[in-house]
């Protein structure tokens, strides 16, 4: 006998069309007095009560994300990403100014006259010379070896030469005669007149008349002593020495000469204190960057889990980097995740080759060093891919920040050439990039409930009910396989209490949304929860149901998560095994 039963129960349908996810999916202004046809099977194998279908649910409502979140779907592509950017606190380098003493150098007397008689010209061959040798204490520790150093100004190099005589000798003149005073190769002197090279030609010049001294200020620039490594002076215990000779050779003329005894030329260089502010060498100046905390704040519901497990397909880092050095410059570095003020054991990670790993260099100039696990990265402005495998490490458990421990480092021992006394400024930032795209291994938690039913439910109490069946059909274009556990579902009362008598069971075929392959072609499957009770009238009771809802290893892998993507329920159904009993007084 077939019976046609209409009432109202306004938040019924509400009841067989509860979401998976927090968002507005049950059509509130469905009616059951116009929509559903009540005609019941009093007494037939199965009650089954249609429900119709919930709202379209995109992640776009699921993941609610608000400006300022570091969460956020890319504008063009719509994937969403985790993304983060500051700058990153690196003090400015200096090497300190070299200072190098004065220094003296006195050359062998030479004796150039020894007479007895008056005569008009003496000539004489001059072979003579001295050590030079010039120091510097304090040497900055980045100077490892020195190929040229150049002077902040020219320094004057004064060369005498004094005539001294013995006994009742006497003379008018000395002229040089293709005299050569040879100083070291590596002293540079600027250009002029009888300079040739390292050497001073004195040809003609009147080096003393009326017993005058003879003196010639050269202008020094600085030293130069190899272009390459290997070539140039290594300071010790912070100490440079620059040493050579200073010679001359040649002729001189001596002119009106008379008495007796010797004449004597007696040559002397002085070389001024010196200052020099650039330098051509080995330089391996320290660089002290601040330890930088990548803070993980603002983050969804779900990422904040303490269950939540993330493995994702190519977590990006960007290291930004303007290195003013004519030089290469390394960067090593510890990256540790934290949570609750603690590292997360055994998940640091760390980069360049001072830990074993892939270099990573920074070029002089404007630097994008992306540090990603597949070494690959289409971001704008890349400059340098840098495979770092074990990146998610930092990320599969999502921590509250990620301490960076930078080192940069000068590893170069090739010559450049550095300015001394000036602070270089090497400013950087980092920018963090996650797009949301899992590998298998991915485990998401999300939670939510149905909440107010009671005030619609509690007249059901006249409807006998020991077994009840909640049946979802869901259409799933979000390329992750969900699951519904038992164990993951609470029924409560109006008063927060739990339910205990209420069991709730699960077939293993019937507790999994299949996950869809592209993200765009939507996976159908179907759901079905169990209720069970002694206390036939255990509908009536029920004001709240809370889930679980976990993503588990599905195939589809390497898909990204966009907000564009959808979980429908298009079909809830109630099922009441055996019929139902209705009082209908």
């Amino acid at each position: 006998m077939m019976c046609k039963v209409k009432k109202t129960y306004p938040l019924w349908g509400f009841l067989l069309s509860f979401p998976l996810w927090t968002v507005s999916c049950v059509d509130n202004k469905y009616d059951l007095d116009k929509d559903i046809d009540m005609t019941v099977n009093v007494g037939g194998e199965h009650l089954t009560i249609p429900a119709g279908s919930s709202d379209t649910a995109y992640l776009s409502k699921i993941i609610e994300v608000e400006e300022g979140d570091i969460l956020q779907p890319d504008a063009a592509t719509r994937v969403y990403h985790l993304t983060k950017k500051d700058d990153i606190d690196v003090k400015p380098t200096t090497v300190k100014e070299v200072t190098i003493s004065e220094t003296t150098t006195n050359l062998s007397p030479t004796e150039i006259v020894k007479a007895t008689s008056s005569s008009v010209e003496v000539p004489a061959t001059v072979t003579t010379s001295g050590d030079f040798e010039a120091k510097s204490n304090n040497i900055d520790e980045a100077l490892k070896e020195l190929g040229a150093l150049h002077a902040k100004a020219p320094v004057d190099l004064i060369l005498t030469i004094d005539f001294q005589k013995e006994q009742s000798l006497n003379f008018t003149r000395v002229q040089a005669n293709k005299l050569k005073i040879v100083f070291p190769d590596y002293i540079v002197f600027k250009a002029e007149e009888g300079i040739q090279g390292h050497e001073l030609i004195l040809d003609g010049q009147v080096l003393s008349e009326n017993g005058k001294s003879y003196s010639r200020t050269l202008k020094v620039e600085g030293y130069e002593f190899g272009e390459n490594t290997g070539f140039g002076k290594e300071p010790v215990n912070g100490t440079l020495t620059i040493d050579g000779k200073i010679s001359m050779e040649g002729d001189v003329v001596t002119s009106g000469v008379s008495g007796s005894g010797t004449l004597s030329l007696v040559p002397t260089a002085v070389l001024g204190e010196m200052t020099i502010n650039s330098v051509r060498g080995v330089i391996q100046p320290n660089i002290d960057a601040e330890t930088t905390n990548i803070e993980l704040n603002d983050l969804p519901d779900f990422l904040k889990d303490e269950e939540t497990r993330l493995d994702i397909t190519n977590p990006v880092i960007l290291l930004r980097a303007n290195n003013p050095l004519e030089t290469p410059v390394e960067v090593d570095a510890v990256l540790t995740p934290m949570k609750d003020n603690a590292q997360i054991d055994g998940k640091e990670v760390k980069v360049g080759s001072g830990n074993g790993k892939t270099p990573v260099v920074l070029a002089s100039g404007e630097n994008v060093i992306a540090l990603s696990r597949t070494g690959e990265s289409s971001l704008e402005g890349v400059t340098a891919n840098v495979k770092v495998e074990d990146m998610n490490n930092l990320l599969e458990t999502i921590p509250d920040d990620i301490m960076v421990d930078l080192k940069p480092v000068v590893r170069n021992e090739e010559y450049y050439t550095a300015e001394l006394g000036k602070p270089y400024e090497m400013k950087s930032s980092y920018e963090v990039d996650v797009p949301l795209s899992f590998e298998q291994g991915l485990n998401i938690v999300y939670n939510d409930s149905i909440q107010d039913l009671n005030k619609d439910l509690n007249d059901l109490d006249k409807v006998g009910l020991k077994n009840v069946k909640v049946i979802l059909s869901v259409d799933n274009a979000i390329p992750l396989k969900l699951q519904l556990k038992a164990e993951n579902v609470q029924i409560k009362d109006v008063y927060g209490n739990e339910l205990s008598a209420v069991k709730k069971t699960i077939e293993e075929d019937k507790q999994y949304v299949a996950e869809s392959a592209d993200g765009e072609k939507p996976a159908t499957s179907e759901l079905v929860l169990n209720l069970t009770s002694d206390d036939t009238a255990f509908l009536s009771k029920i004001d709240r149901i809370c889930f679980k809802i976990t993503a588990v290893t599905g195939t589809t892998t390497g898909v990204p998560l966009k907000d564009t993507q959808w979980l429908k329920v298009t079909s809830i159904k109630l099922s009441v095994p055996g019929g139902v009993n209705v009082d209908l007084n």
